[in-house]
This record gives structure tokens, sequence and C-alpha cells, in this order.
């Protein structure tokens, strides 16, 4: 539809202030260069589709403040991803330092190897609930939308009410507990 359509970026989103539809040809004109954008700079596919929606919802947010310079409107998108980019590190950056103030290893780092080591899990399936029986029940919801359900940090940040470093943390936390379950099972299943 967008390949074929032969309104300008600018038009599309001047007319997308009264046809939701005309700012979906500007997303789809668009969506695949921006996350490419994104996982150029970030290695992460889970983490640019997530600025990629980002930078999506602020251009949509702010669609009506576009002005028309002759400009194409793709750099002023740019501008919006940019942005998105900087203060996603710019918030990785306070995260980790406090991370490490804390004690507590890199998250995200961790948190992908956990998640790889739990696909040899699903043999051990009943080892698995027992263990997940041992977290709190909100951890155990956080782990299980998270890696069970693939939500991103910032679905389950609004589920539990956090920000997405808060669910992240926890995540992170409850694989831990989980991975130390598995490691050294106490042989009546309660915790050590």
């Amino acid at each position: 539809m967008s390949n074929t359509d032969p309104r300008s970026d600018a038009r599309l989103l001047k007319e997308s202030s009264r046809d939701a539809a005309a700012f979906g040809v500007f997303y789809d004109r668009h969506a695949v260069e921006v996350s490419r954008y994104f996982s150029r700079r970030t290695a992460d596919s889970a983490l640019a589709a997530d600025l990629t929606a980002e930078t999506f919802a602020e251009a949509f947010a702010s669609r009506r403040r576009y002005r028309d310079t002759g400009d194409r409107a793709a750099g002023w998108l740019y501008t919006i991803a940019a942005r998105q980019l900087n203060e996603f590190f710019r918030k990785e950056r306070v995260s980790t330092k406090y991370r490490n103030r804390l004690g507590i290893g890199s998250t995200a780092e961790d948190e992908f190897g956990r998640v790889d080591d739990l696909d040899e899990l699903r043999r051990r399936l009943p080892e698995l609930k027992r263990a997940l029986g041992n977290l709190s029940a909100a951890s155990a919801e956080a782990v299980m939308l998270r890696v069970g359900h693939q939500w991103s940090y910032v679905q389950l940040a609004e589920h539990l009410d956090c920000t997405p470093g808060s669910a992240r943390v926890r995540v992170s936390r409850a694989l831990h507990t989980l991975e130390s379950h598995l490691t050294n099972p106490s042989p009546t299943g309660d915790q050590p």
C-alpha cells in the first residue's frame, strides 16, 4: 500500500489527523528502515522492535506539530528515533550506574544468557514448576509474561505499574532465584 500510494510523507502526516489510515501508510513506508536503524545501533532485535514502536508512537502523538519545510518527513522521523535511542542509552547508563552501586550484575546480558538456558529446561518442566512455586506470585508472573509470553519490558512495566528498568530487575532476580533452585534443589522442595 505504501509503495503505491502517491501521497508525500508530509501529506500523509497532515491527513492522518483526520484519517488514521494515512499514518498507517507512513508507518508501512518507514518501519523497516527505522527498525534497521535501531538494530544496527543496538544489536538487539527485541530492543530495536521496542524502540521502533516507541518512535512511531511518538511520531503519531506529535504528527500535528510536523511542519512541511520542504525537507523529507523521514528526517523528522529519524530525529524522533535518535531522541528515543539517546534516551534509552541515557537511562541504561543511569541504570547500570545504580546496578553497579547495588552490586547487581548486568541484567540484560545475564538475563539473555538465562533465557537461553531456560530452553534446555523445557525438558525439566516438573522441576521448573516446583521452582516457580518457590517464587512470589508477582515474580513468577513477571517471569511467565516476559519469558513465556515474550512481553516487552515496556508492556511488563505497564502491567506491573513500574518502570521498564524495574521490570528488568524483577525478572532478572526471579530468573536468578529460579536458576539457584534448579541447580541446587532442596529434597523437600522448600526454599533453602
